[in-house]
Parts: structure tokens; C-alpha cells; sequence
């Protein structure tokens, strides 16, 4: 399910230590339903919580007529101690075949917390799961208001136009590929930035993202938007092909590395004085992307 609903490819970007903030397998929950995280990490402060929800039979439960509400625990009190709650919105992965759900937290505290999912059936029924899990002091991708990473990344003036060698893109948007996230940030004008590798990418996730992406540019036609291959990549037969490591795994970019990702896709959305205001991991909605540029 963790396949469905990110992208966390063997090799690449690189999978963190538990104590360290990752997000641990499910530890709980009623027989009927289980809470599947979706997120690489979590921190302290704003956060896109990402989840899932499947059945005893590992059968995918989330639909967009299937609310959920969750309640979080600081597990360093009290159990009856609601720290907060909050209504997630629903998000497909892939149109019409498989769904997860968002929600837009703010952590108080790093350390152990525990969320309860409860969702509501359009037969009435409800069922709860429970989920433990770490956040961190300081996540591994920039912070909300931290300085976006500079970082050279390859454009069609590199490869004389030809796109192919960009990107695994079927369709690749010119405009995508025209500047660097180093020439963006020197620019000190906003910038939208995608890791994205539709060939590569083992949910079917990045495709997708990168289709929702294009279609929200249409609207902006004067914002730069950026689209980059997360792992190595060099031509072969023709076609863009990774590059694997002596184990035979995919390798992540030096631009991957610099920004810290544990997963892909990642998109994040940069303001005019280099500040990552908005950042989003695995499936985006178009609505959500276009609410962090207006927000600019």
C-alpha cells in the first residue's frame, strides 16, 4: 500500500532511522481498519500529513465519500489528552483507481505522538485506527520558511533543446526545463519546483503530480516552474536511463541530495526572497498547488 500512495523507491533517496523521524509501520488499530502513513517524515511545526486507510484484507478504504477526522496525542501526557484535531480532505493517487487523504497540522513538540483516524461510511458506520509514529526537531527537507537550497540542476540550454535527455517525461513542457533552481534563486523571483521522474517511479505517482502541475502553469504563465529527474540519469539506447550504484540501485541526484529528500515526488513552492513557503510530498491536488502560489 506504502507503493500506492508514495514513491519510496529502493536506492535513491535514502530511508532514515526511526529515532531519527521516520514514520514507523502501523502499530495499531480495530481488525476492520488500519491507518497507513504516506508521509516520510513529520517535524515540529507545519506538516502535510499523508495516510491511507485499508481493511483487514489490505483492501484500500479511502474514498471521497469517506471522512475522516483525526484527534493527535502528545504521547508524553495523558492518553485523554486531545493535544488537537482536524478534518482531512481527500486526494486521488492515481484518478479514479486509488485515494489517500491530507491534512494540514502543526506539531507543538518533537518526540513520540499518536493520532486516532476516525472514519465515517456512507452506510453511517464508523471504524477507528490508531497510529504511533516520531516528529522530528528539524525535518530532513527545508523547513517552511527556510532558505530553499541552491543547487545547479540540468536545463535544455545543457543538452541543446533536446528534452529526451531531461526528462522521463513523455510530454515534457519546455517551459519546465528553461532554469535552474540555482539561476531561479539568483533570479530572486518565486518559483515553483518539481522531483519527478514519471519513468521511473514505482506508485505511478510522479506522472500524475507532473500532469497536475502542468495544468495548474497554464494559469500562471509568468511564474517559473522547474521539473528535475530525482536520481542519476544518462542516456542509453536512446532513452534516459538511471544510472545505478554498484549494488545495482538507483542513485540519487546531487540536487536530491542537497535538498534532503527521503521520497519522490516532492514539490515545494519558493517566494521571491528564496523562502520554501509551501511543500508537498507524493499526490497533489491542483487546488492545493494553487493555493500556495496565491498565497506568494
Amino acid at each position: 500500500m506504502l507503493l500506492l500512495v508514495a514513491c519510496s523507491a529502493t536506492g535513491g533517496p535514502p530511508t532514515p532511522d526511526p529515532k531519527a523521524g521516520a514514520i514507523p509501520a502501523p502499530t495499531g488499530g480495530s481488525p476492520a481498519m488500519l491507518a497507513i502513513p504516506a508521509s516520510s517524515e513529520l517535524a515540529l511545526g507545519p506538516n502535510r500529513f499523508l495516510f491511507a486507510l485499508v481493511d483487514a484484507d489490505n483492501k484500500p478504504l479511502a474514498a471521497p465519500d469517506v471522512p475522516v477526522h483525526l484527534l493527535f496525542y502528545d504521547e508524553e501526557v495523558p492518553k485523554d489528552s486531545v493535544a488537537f484535531e482536524a478534518d482531512s480532505r481527500f486526494l486521488w493517487a492515481v484518478e479514479d483507481v486509488t485515494g489517500l487523504y491530507a491534512v494540514d497540522v502543526a506539531f507543538p513538540s518533537a518526540g513520540r505522538w499518536g493520532t486516532r483516524f476516525n472514519a465515517t461510511f456512507p452506510d453511517g458506520t464508523t471504524k477507528s485506527a490508531w497510529l504511533d509514529y516520531y516528529v522530528l526537531a528539524q525535518p530532513h527537507t527545508p523547513a517552511i520558511g527556510a532558505q530553499a537550497p541552491s543547487v545547479d540542476t540540468p536545463t535544455a540550454a545543457d543538452v541543446a533543446g533536446d528534452l529526451t535527455q531531461l526528462s522521463t517525461d513523455k510530454s515534457p513542457e519546455p517551459r519546465f526545463y528553461q532554469t535552474s533552481i540555482a539561476d531561479a534563486l539568483a533570479a530572486r523571483e518565486p518559483f515553483v519546483v518539481a522531483f519527478a521522474t514519471p519513468g521511473f517511479c514505482r506508485s505511478a505517482t510522479c506522472g500524475p503530480t507532473l500532469e497536475v502541475i502542468k495544468s495548474v502553469a497554464k494559469d500562471y504563465p509568468d511564474l517559473t516552474f522547474i521539473n528535475v529527474e530525482p536520481y542519476v540519469m544518462a542516456m542509453k539506447d536512446g532513452t534516459l536511463q538511471p544510472v545505478p550504484d554498484a549494488n545495482g540501485q538507483l542513485q540519487s541526484a546531487p540536487w536530491t541530495d542537497a535538498w534532503g529528500l527521503l521520497s519522490e515526488p516532492f514539490v515545494a513552492v519558493v517566494d521571491a526572497t528564496g523562502a520554501v513557503r509551501a511543500k508537498f510530498e507524493g499526490s497533489l491536488a491542483p487546488e492545493e498547488l494553487k493555493a500556495a502560489i496565491e498565497a506568494l
